[in-house]
């Protein structure tokens, strides 16, 4: 059998995190001194944003003259304006205050209102106990009537005495979530703490023209005449779809939460063709809708339609409580032609007229000859009520697609395998080689910390390991993937030269005992595989079970994923810090944005020479030998390997980067000029 090198591609994937995107800024950075290109994106939650500007990074790139490609250090200073603009957009978010906390805020004002409550904190906590009292009499106990009455004062002077009563008259088996959201719409928080006339601000960030990162802007030391005739950068075009970004070979795929069905479903440019593969390879899935049959998290659901780049990745970082839930229509534009398709699903489902006449002659193309029984999976589904519900409808919102995978590296695995089934490729011709970025580090703690804590600190600590635990668990499961699916394979291979040694054994026969072994054969073979195993007759079994095992060895076994796993030493900002009050340091997204640039710099180096040495130069494509040959150029001669490692040393700066254009180079990074080495 033919032993040939699969195909590589490659992946790149974004989690979520709110202001640990900073890190991925950082990778980003890496990734465009080196020239790293990708197949396919994905991400979730902020991931999905910075996601979306390394798309269109990409598009402006390929845009480019071809001379300018070809030549990596000119493509490097070409693009080199955008991706500085990125970070002074990143630096300077805190300014466009996403989540505004200033005196004259909706939060501002509530904290004010709340401090003015003549209240104390036992009455509160007093009525808090009986409304929550499983046990609780319709009406409340005589000692807790001056308090309710001191409430009901508090609350009738903040929302007048009708809107009282119009709580008791028709909320009186909900006073309590009735009385708390009318008081909360006063400062229009009652959805989201980002009202909704103030949640665009996110999506100015990524559309306000911005001039690229400068020393003197990390100084403090620039002002605004200084930025006069500079050239300003849009990051991303607010009119761009995902479309636009796959015309140029440019795959991206985000995630979101159905707020309604509690589903995860993909963000991306899909055909109608495509949307027709999907249904044909999992509707059964969908069809065994359930908990117990299809887990929240383990499907990813797509639809036919081409949604905005920039909506679609808001859409994805709705995180809950903070945005209001994303509408569906925000993203899949109803003007676009190629979302009518979509819309006739959202409104009829799999009955509608429009959706049966697209998809079912499609389905008909895939599997020729079969008309009959492709007619009788169409009606199954039409009369599916399980399926009618798992797909979106007119009326469904979003929340953030991390809520349900925080690490989209599934999305990826997908694209290649739907890649492969429509062109009818196999899983042995491509491997997928993705990079995945973490915005979390383990959680450790020193030991005289673990002595005696305080019950925040153990709960506190608790839900730190069970999400490093889910994290790991999911890095370490391609790991057990590749594993199994290399045994299956080596097992198959085997399997075929037996089976050619055996048609020979066969061969010498005379017809009888040619025949008897055949019989025996089949029986045997049926025993071990009833399901799978489709032959019935023991004339050619041999020819049957060679083909058998061709089609498990090229399409059933897991597809070849190495991860490269990217992961920060530390976190100094957490996720909700976008502004002072709560947290934001500028010192300390500096340091983000660099740890992530020089994290990536020394992972590529160390992997690109780790395969150079185990299977030469010549070995890696012109993808790889460029990214290597240019990852050398700006490490320089100065990096080193530590002693008994095969990774760069990560406690001291053993490497001076070389690329001085850098704005954070000056002072700002550790493996600039405070690295204290000679530049090359």
């Amino acid at each position: 059998m033919e032993n040939k090198s699969p195909k590589r591609r490659r992946g790149f994937v974004m989690t979520g995190g709110g202001a640990k995107g900073l890190y991925e800024a950082g990778v980003i950075q890496a990734f465009h001194l080196t020239g790293m290109e990708f197949d396919v994106i994905t991400g979730s939650s902020i991931g999905a944003m910075n996601s979306v500007f390394y798309a269109e990074y990409l598009f402006y790139k390929r845009q480019l003259p071809l001379d300018v490609q070809r030549d990596p250090i000119t493509a490097i200073e070409n693009m080199d304006g955008l991706v500085k603009a990125f970070h002074h957009a990143w630096l300077t978010m805190p300014d466009k205050q996403v989540i505004n906390d200033g005196p004259e805020s909706p939060l501002g004002m509530l904290k004010d209102d709340l401090l003015r409550f003549n209240l104390t904190l036992p009455q509160v906590t007093s009525l808090l106990w009986w409304l929550t009292d499983p046990d609780k009499n319709s009406l409340p106990p005589p000692r807790l009537w001056p308090k309710l009455l001191r409430l009901g004062s508090e609350l009738a002077e903040r929302l007048g005495a009708s809107e009282v009563l119009r709580i008791l008259k028709y909320h009186r088996n909900d006073l309590l979530r009735e009385a708390l959201r009318t008081y909360l719409a006063r400062f229009s928080l009652e959805h989201s703490v980002v009202p909704d006339k103030e949640d665009y601000k996110i999506k100015e960030v990524f559309t306000s023209p911005i001039s690229p990162l400068r020393p003197e802007h990390l100084s403090g030391s620039l002002n605004s005449a200084d930025e006069d005739g500079n050239q300003l950068y849009q990051l991303v075009n607010p009119d761009r779809t995902l479309r636009d970004y796959a015309e140029l070979g440019i795959h991206v795929r985000l995630t979101r939460a159905n707020y309604r069905t509690g589903r995860l479903e993909i963000s991306a440019y899909v055909t109608p063709e495509e949307f027709a593969c999907f249904l044909d390879k999992h509707a059964w899935r969908i069809q065994a809708f359930g908990p117990d049959k299809l887990p929240l998290g383990s499907f990813r659901l797509k639809v036919p339609g081409n949604p905005v780049a920039l909506n679609a990745a808001i859409c994805s970082g709705r995180f809950p409580g903070v945005f209001r839930p994303y509408r569906l229509e925000d993203m899949y534009p109803e003007s676009d032609d190629e979302n009518k398709l979509l819309y006739s699903l959202l409104h009829g489902g799999l009955s509608d007229p429009d959706v049966e006449s697209k998809i079912k002659p499609i389905l008909n193309n895939l599997n020729p000859g079969s008309h009959r029984s492709e007619e009788q999976k169409w009606v199954e589904w039409k009369q599916s009520k399980s399926m009618r519900k798992f797909f979106p409808t007119a009326r469904d919102t979003y929340v953030d697609g991390g809520a349900i995978n925080n690490t989209p590296y599934t999305a990826a695995v997908d694209f290649v395998r739907d890649s492969l089934q429509q062109t009818g490729g196999t899983i042995r011709d491509e491997m997928l080689e993705l990079y995945v970025i973490y915005l979390g580090t383990e959680p450790k703690v020193a030991h005289d910390e673990t002595t005696d804590p305080f019950i925040f600190e153990v709960v506190g600590r608790t839900l730190e390991l069970v999400n490093a635990a889910h994290e790991n668990s999911r890095a370490n499961t391609f790991d057990t993937i590749n594993t199994f699916g290399k045994r299956g394979e080596q097992i198959a291979q085997i399997l075929d030269l037996v089976l050619d040694a055996y048609q020979e054994t066969l061969g010498e026969l005379d017809a009888n005992k040619r025949s008897q072994a055949e019989e025996k054969l089949l029986k045997r073979v049926q025993e071990l595989g009833k399901r799978s195993f489709p032959g019935k007759s023991p004339d050619g079994i041999l020819d049957q079970v060679k083909k058998w095992t061709d089609q498990t060895l090229t399409n059933r076994l897991p597809l070849h994923v190495e991860t490269v796993k990217i992961f920060p030493q530390n976190m100094p900002l957490n996720t909700l810090q976008f502004t002072e009050r709560l947290g934001y340091k500028k010192e300390n997204a500096i340091q983000m944005l660099t740890m992530g640039c020089y994290n990536t710099l020394d992972n590529l180096r160390t992997r690109l020479e780790a395969r150079v040495k185990a299977e030469g130069w010549k070995d890696l494509d012109g993808h790889d030998q460029r990214a290597l040959t240019l990852v050398r150029k700006w490490t320089g001669d100065s990096w080193q390997v530590a002693p008994g490692s095969e990774a760069p040393n990560k406690e001291l700066p053993v490497w001076q980067c070389q690329r001085t254009a850098c704005a954070f180079h000056a002072h700002a990074c550790p493996h600039g000029v405070k690295a204290g080495l000679p530049v090359s």
